[in-house]
C-alpha cells in the first residue's frame, strides 16, 4: 500500500486517483492485520479426464483473540510463471506484495498453484481456461473445509461471510473468466458462497489474437516461449487432438521444448531460443519455431488444423455472460503482450448479448503489460473494497 507519489513514479495514476485510491489507502493504512498462511496439497479435475494433484495457499488475517472472524473469500489468480516452483505456496511470485495485502485487509485469500506447477506434476496447462478454473475452484473446497476445521481450543477461528470475488491478471485473468464460466454453467458449484465482483484483467481471452501473424511471413514472434509453452499445454489437455509435429518444427521439439522443464524462467528461455535459431533477442519469426506445412494452413485456412480449432472454440471474447454479477474487465490498450481487443471484444460482446450483464471495460493509463498489472490489481483491491464495504453496511 505505497503511497501514490512512490506509485506515481513508477506507474501512471489518472485511473487510480479517479478510483479513489489515496483516500482508500489512508482509510485502511492503520487497519491491517498480522497474516498466516497454509499450503493445501488437493485433487483437481483435469479437462482431459480423471483427476490429479495440485497445490495452493490460503493466506488469512490472523484470528482473533476472542470471537470468531467472518472473512469475504478472494480468489487471486496469478499470471504467467515457467518455474515450476516460483509459486505462492513456496513463498514466491510477482502476485505476492498483493496477495499479502488482501489477507491483512481481512480477507481470506486462496491463490492455486495450477497445474504442473507447485506439487503438481507434468507441463503446465498454460492459458486452457478450463484447467485453470479446475484448480481454483476445486481448490476452493479444499481451502474451504480447511478453514470451517480452524479451532482455537474447540472455538470456530472464522466463519464465511458468504461472498466471493476473482481476481487475476494475464493468464490469472484467463482464469478469473474460465471460473466464472465454470459456476455460470454449474459446472463447479460454491455453495454458500455469491460472488460479488470479478476482475478478468488483462487476460487473453482469445489466443488466436496472439497468432497474429496470420497472413503475414515473416512474423517477428517477440515472445516465442510463450508459443512453445502453449503448444505443449494444449498438447497436454487434449493428446489425442493434434500432436506437436503437427504444430513446431523438429528442431524446435528436440531442441527447445526440453527448456521447459520447469526450472528456467521465460526471460532465459527467450534468449535460449534466439540462441538455438542463431537470431539476437527480437527478432526471431514464426518459420523459427513453427513447421512450414503449420504456417502454410494457418494462412489459408487456420479452421483445418486442431491445434486453431481447439483454441477458437474454447475462446472467452465472445461468451455471453450471466446477470447479476459485477464483470469488471480492465487493460491497457496498449499492451503489447495480450492485445486490448481480448478485453473490448468481450465487452462488446456482451453488451450485444447480454444487455443485462452487469459488464464494465476499465482502459488501464499505463503503457505496457507489466505496468499495467500493477495498476489492475490496485484498482481492483479498492473497487473490491467499496463494494465489500457497500454490502456490509446493508448488512449491519
Amino acid at each position: 500500500m505505497a503511497s501514490p507519489l512512490r506509485i506515481g513514479t513508477q506507474i501512471k495514476m489518472d485511473v487510480l486517483e479517479k478510483a479513489g485510491y489515496a483516500a482508500w489507502r489512508a482509510s485502511r493504512l492503520n487497519t491491517l492485520s498480522d497474516i498466516q498462511h497454509i499450503r493445501i496439497v488437493f485433487t483437481a479435475r483435469s479437462p482431459g479426464g480423471g483427476c490429479e494433484r495440485q497445490s495452493g495457499t490460503i493466506f488469512l488475517p490472523a484470528a482473533l483473540s476472542s470471537g470468531t472472524r467472518e472473512l469475504t473469500w478472494l480468489i487471486v489468480a496469478k499470471g504467467t510463471e515457467m518455474r515450476r516452483e516460483f509459486t505462492p505456496s513456496r513463498g514466491k511470485g510477482v502476485e505476492m506484495p498483493f496477495i499479502t495485502t488482501a489477507a491483512a485487509l481481512g480477507y481470506a485469500v486462496w491463490v492455486p498453484d495450477y497445474s504442473g506447477m507447485g506439487d503438481g506434476w507434468g507441463v503446465h496447462a498454460y492459458c486452457v481456461a478450463e484447467s485453470l478454473a479446475d484448480s481454483a475452484l476445486d481448490g476452493l473446497t479444499a481451502a474451504r473445509q480447511w478453514l470451517r476445521q480452524a479451532t482455537d481450543n474447540g472455538r470456530p477461528s472464522y466463519r464465511e461471510s458468504g461472498r466471493m470475488a476473482i481476481i487475476g491478471y494475464s493468464e490469472g485473468g484467463l482464469t478469473v473468466m474460465g471460473a466464472l464460466r465454470a459456476i455460470a454453467d454449474k459446472r463447479i458449484p460454491t455453495p454458500g458462497l455469491r460472488l460479488i465482483a470479478v476482475y478478468p484483467m488483462g487476460a487473453p481471452l482469445n489466443l488466436a489474437l496472439g497468432v497474429s501473424f496470420l497472413g503475414v511471413k515473416p512474423y517477428v514472434l517477440n515472445h516465442p516461449e510463450y508459443q512453445v509453452f502453449l503448444a505443449l499445454g494444449w498438447m497436454r489437455v487434449y493428446p489425442g487432438h493434434f500432436e506437436l509435429a503437427d504444430v513446431l518444427l523438429a528442431g524446435t521439439i528436440e531442441n527447445i521444448v526440453p527448456l521447459f522443464d520447469g526450472t528456467r524462467d521465460g526471460r532465459d528461455i527467450n534468449r535460449k531460443i534466439a540462441k538455438i535459431v542463431g537470431k539476437k533477442v527480437g527478432s526471431v519469426v514464426d518459420s523459427d519455431i513453427f513447421a512450414r506445412e503449420y504456417l502454410v494452413v494457418l494462412r489459408r485456412d487456420p479452421a483445418s488444423t486442431a491445434y486453431y480449432r481447439l483454441q477458437e472454440e474454447n475462446r472467452l471474447d465472445r461468451w455471453t455472460p450471466p446477470s447479476g454479477i459485477p464483470i469488471i474487465l480492465a487493460a491497457a490498450p496498449t499492451d503489447e503482450v495480450v492485445p486490448f481487443a481480448n478485453s473490448s471484444n468481450e465487452y462488446d460482446w456482451a453488451r450485444e448479448n447480454a444487455p443485462l450483464a452487469d459488464v464494465t471495460l476499465v482502459r488501464l493509463a499505463s503503457t505496457d503489460h507489466a505496468s499495467a498489472g500493477v495498476e489492475a490489481y490496485l484498482f481492483s483491491i479498492v473497487d473490491l473494497e467499496k463494494r465489500e464495504a457497500t454490502l456490509r453496511t446493508r448488512l449491519d
